[in-house]
C-alpha cells in the first residue's frame, strides 16, 4: 500500500502491557500515561482505572488534555482468578456489579468510550448452563450501565484450554452471545486480540471474518505456542517478531489484509489498531514501541 496506514487506522498502544509495574504503582501509571499522551505517533491507547481518589482525579485531568481519540479502558485490575463474572451466586454478582459500576463511572468522567471485558473462568469443560446464562445476564446489565455514557462494552475472546482457560474463547461463540442479546443491546462488540488466535487454534482470516460485523477494536501482538518450556509460553504478550513467537511482519501483513477486506480498515471510518506487548528483553520501552510500529508499517507496505 502506497498510502500511509494512518489514513486507514488509528495506531495506539496498550499502556499497562508496556509498563506492567504500573498495576502496583499508580504514581508510575500516571507518569507513564502522560508520556504516551504526548506521543505524536499514536492517536489512541488502552489503560485501566487506578484505585484512590487522588490518582483518579489526576487521570481525569490528564485525559481532558491529551487530545487522543477512542480511549478505551480494560478492567485489568479485576481479580479474575478469584472471582468469576459468570458465577451464578447472587452475592458474587452483587459484588461484581458494585465494582463495575465504579469503573464505568470513572471511565465516563474520564471521557473514555470503550470498556473491554473478558468472560473469565470457568473454562467450557467445567461450565454449566447456569454459568452461560449468568454471564449473558451480566453482559446485558453491563451494556445497560455503559449506554447512557456513550460507552461501548467489548468482549475479548481468550483461549479456553491453554493459558487463561476462560469461558468464552471461540470467536463464533462470542459472536453468538452478542447476537443473542440483540436488539435489546446495541452497544456490545468484539475487541479482537490477534495474539490470542493461535492459542485458540483459529486462523487470522477465519476469525476476522467471523467477528467482522461486531468488530470494534483490534489488538496486535504475539504469543509463544510451540515451546511449552519457554518463560513466555501462552498469553504473555511478547513483542511482535519475538524469536519463537507466532506473529511477525508476514503474519501482520495477512492480518492487515483481512482487516482491509472486511472494511475495518478504511479511509472513511478508520479502525483502531492497538499494539499490545511487553518490552523486548534488555531493551527500553521506547525501543519496543519504535520496533513495533516499524513492523506494522512494513507489513502495510507488503499489501
Amino acid at each position: 500500500m502506497e498510502e500511509d496506514i494512518r489514513q486507514y487506522a488509528r495506531l495506539g498502544l496498550c499502556h499497562h502491557m508496556l509498563y506492567p509495574s504500573c498495576t502496583e504503582n499508580f504514581d508510575y501509571q500516571l507518569e507513564t500515561l502522560a508520556s504516551l499522551a504526548r506521543r505524536p505517533d499514536i492517536e489512541t491507547f488502552d489503560c485501566f482505572v487506578p484505585y484512590g481518589e487522588q490518582h483518579r482525579t489526576k487521570l481525569i485531568e490528564l485525559f481532558g488534555k491529551c487530545g487522543k481519540e477512542n480511549i478505551t479502558f480494560a478492567i485489568h485490575l479485576f481479580p479474575f482468578k478469584q472471582i468469576s463474572l459468570a458465577d451464578p451466586a447472587a452475592a458474587i454478582q452483587g459484588l461484581i456489579r458494585v465494582v463495575l459500576d465504579d469503573i464505568i463511572e470513572q471511565v465516563a468522567v474520564a471521557g473514555g468510550n470503550g470498556l473491554i471485558v473478558p468472560s473469565g473462568r470457568p473454562k467450557p469443560q467445567d461450565a454449566t448452563q447456569a454459568h452461560y446464562e449468568t454471564f449473558a445476564d451480566f453482559c446485558r446489565w453491563l451494556c445497560s450501565r455503559c449506554a447512557p455514557h456513550g460507552i461501548t462494552a467489548m468482549l475479548e475472546p481468550f483461549d479456553t484450554d491453554i493459558d487463561k482457560c476462560f469461558l468464552y474463547g471461540s470467536t463464533a461463540e462470542c459472536v453468538k452471545l452478542i447476537e443473542s442479546l440483540m436488539p435489546e443491546v446495541d452497544n456490545f462488540g468484539i475487541e479482537l486480540d490477534v495474539a490470542h488466535l493461535p492459542l485458540m487454534n483459529e486462523t487470522f482470516a477465519d476469525a476476522i471474518r467471523t467477528v467482522a460485523p461486531h468488530l470494534r477494536r483490534v489488538h496486535l501482538g504475539n504469543c509463544v505456542l510451540k515451546n511449552r518450556e519457554h518463560s513466555l509460553y501462552g498469553d504473555k504478550h511478547p513483542p511482535i517478531g519475538f524469536p519463537g513467537g507466532e506473529i511477525d511482519t508476514p503474519q501482520l501483513a495477512e492480518i492487515l489484509r483481512c482487516l482491509l477486506e472486511v472494511g475495518y480498515l478504511n479511509s472513511r471510518h478508520r479502525g483502531d489498531l492497538i499494539l499490545e506487548m511487553i518490552p523486548w528483553p534488555g531493551r527500553s520501552v521506547e525501543d519496543t514501541i519504535t520496533d513495533g510500529i516499524a513492523r506494522v508499517e512494513a507489513a502495510w507496505q507488503m499489501l
